[in-house]
């Protein structure tokens, strides 16, 4: 595959995992062991709740152009052990994983491809990593080599997923389309999405391993063009339905966009070394984001139910970033403002459950081990409005029925959001306030379809966010 998987300041950073940095001092990470040995960089990492997380680590290849990430990470007991192993499928060897995805504390899926012959498959666990089963395969036309490559995998629940893959053809067709699957059985079986729907692909487009963001159903990733031929806009392609259809735009950034975030279904960044742009329609367009504090473009993640960004790295605006420029930031403003939240360590991928649980991955340390930390910080979500909160009402709570309504506040003004969240940060519901919602100082919520459990519900205004738990019987 002749593409760049990741960027060569990405893949070697400064590996000043766990020295004390910057000054003053802000720390909001604690430490934690990964037991890898040395020389392993964690590229992807998952915070599902409290207790438990994953990763995705590895090595530089013998070129020094990409990470030969193989190696899974698992805690279930808050990060105080990790344990892990390699992601091999039975039958296949040489394949590296792009992205891992996990559903809760036993079940995962990798996304994997062969960077040398090509080819690639997704392949699953069931019992926490220590055995892994294919469930595509090349030779039955699933990311066929050569130009098969796995890019991503992600499930929406324990059954629903889209996997993506670069463009390659399907059957005798000379004709290449981005290689996107959906399954609604766990992965048992998985059905390509055809071309028509969205999929064609551009001379020289390929996909990029682990680019992608997802609210609700609906999910975007990103291309990129081979920079040695083509300048053109990086596109961003947006599905609504879990994978089914699918739209492109062109961004406003040039052959390749190095990540993309969104928060909400029309809030969304994405970036390029020290170019960011913003999109306040879902991705219909982008503009340029200007920002002057410390924008970290190594990894940036929304944090579930929130408006809030958190990005790690270096900074962004630095041509030969020294130690000093290490850290992670937030934004609560769409990228245009972000403040330093810690500055005592690099780290290349992070993830966060809620405003509270959150986990980084970077270098391990010289003699082996680190390379992981855990949000130890206040709630990043700590910006509550408490005359909001004091004014918010729900009932029944519980609900046997799973129908809420939702006292609200004197003064709203429409376009107030109302989403509610399942225990793992799933959004399972949202509202915009309208003219007679605000009038009426009321809305309905209907969880009816939802399992019993409990979950979040989120105002958000203009004015700042109150928050209410709900219990469905």
């Amino acid at each position: 595959m002749k593409k760049t998987l990741l960027g060569i300041s990405f893949l070697l950073g400064l590996g000043l995992q766990g020295y004390s940095q910057g000054t003053p001092a802000i720390s909001s990470f604690t430490a934690q062991n990964s037991n890898l040995p040395a020389d392993f960089r964690i590229v992807g990492i998952q915070a599902i709740d409290a207790n438990t997380a994953w990763g995705l680590a590895g090595t530089l290849n013998p070129a020094g152009t990409s990470i030969d990430a193989n190696t899974y990470l698992r805690t279930t007991n808050g990060g105080t052990a990790w344990q892990g192993g390699l992601i091999a499928p039975a039958g296949f060897t040489g394949y590296t994983a792009g992205n891992l995805y996990a559903v809760n504390s036993t079940t995962a899926w990798a996304a994997m491809f062969d960077g040398t012959n090509g080819g690639g498959l997704i392949a699953k666990t069931s019992d926490g990593g220590a055995t892994w089963v294919a469930q595509t395969s090349p030779a039955a036309g699933q990311f066929a080599a050569p130009d098969g490559f796995g890019n991503f995998v992600y499930f929406f629940d324990a059954n629903n997923g889209v996997c993506m893959g670069d463009p390659n053809r399907q059957g005798t067709s000379s004709i290449k389309f981005f290689e996107i699957y959906t399954t609604t059985n766990g992965g048992t079986t998985w059905v390509r999405t055809p071309r028509a729907n969205g999929l064609a692909s551009n001379t020289s487009e390929y996909g990029v391993v682990n680019q992608y963001t997802v609210v609700g159903n609906t999910i975007w990733f990103t291309s990129l063009y081979d920079p040695t031929s083509i300048t053109s806009p990086s596109r961003v392609f947006k599905s609504t339905d879990r994978g089914l259809n699918w739209t492109s735009v062109n961004s406003n950034i040039s052959n390749r966009v190095s990540g993309v975030a969104f928060a909400t279904a029309n809030n969304g960044l994405i970036w390029n070394n020290e170019n960011l742009s913003v999109t306040t329609n879902g991705g219909t367009s982008w503009t340029t984001q200007t920002y002057s504090t410390p924008f970290r473009d190594s990894d940036v993640k929304a944090i579930p139910g929130s408006n809030t960004y958190v990005a790690v790295g270096l900074d962004a605006r630095v041509a030969t970033p020294s130690a000093a420029d290490i850290g992670t930031s937030i934004s609560r403003d769409n990228g245009a403002t972000w403040t330093t939240i810690d500055n005592r360590a690099q780290y290349l991928s992070v993830s966060f459950a809620s405003g509270t649980v959150g986990w980084a991955g970077g270098f391990t340390a010289p003699a082996g081990g680190g390379g992981i930390g855990k949000y130890t910080g206040t709630n990043i979500l700590a910006n509550r409005n408490a005359e909001l909160q004091k004014a918010l009402a729900v009932y029944p709570n519980p609900s046997a029925t799973g129908v809420f309504t939702v006292q609200l506040a004197s003064g709203l003004k429409t376009g107030a959001t109302v989403r509610v969240f399942d225990v793992v940060g799933r959004q399972v519901a949202a509202q915009t306030l309208n003219a007679t919602a605000v009038a009426a100082k009321s809305t309905t919520v209907d969880l009816s379809s939802e399992k019993a459990g409990i979950y979040t519900l989120e105002l958000r205004t203009d004015a700042g966010v109150a928050q209410q738990k709900l219990v469905v019987e």
